[in-house]
């Protein structure tokens, strides 16, 4: 599989009023993935698609485009019922 570099859109960036960027740890998303996609897919199934795959894409994301560096929000969404957020001076 040859990686593409994610496109950034710096033209883009200033035209947001509000950039919210909601992160889960990766061991998290993988859990919830088990949990969303148990019908369809075996839990090894989805483990390695998302450790081979989505895992890999998203670490490609952070270290090119690093959306959390624009971001004026960043909501911490480990735990869904109890979401933690930081609010950043860009």
């Amino acid at each position: 599989m040859t990686w593409r570099r994610p496109q950034r859109r710096p033209e883009l960036i200033d035209r947001w009023e509000l950039r919210i960027f909601v992160s889960t740890a990766f061991a998290e998303t993988v859990d919830r993935a088990m949990l969303r996609e148990h019908e369809v897919s075996s839990a090894a199934e989805v483990e390695r698609r998302w450790r081979d795959r989505y895992i890999p894409a998203q670490q490609l994301y952070f270290a090119t485009v690093g959306p959390t560096d624009h971001a004026d929000i960043v909501v911490y969404n480990d735990d869904p019922k109890r979401p933690v957020w930081e609010t950043r001076t860009l």
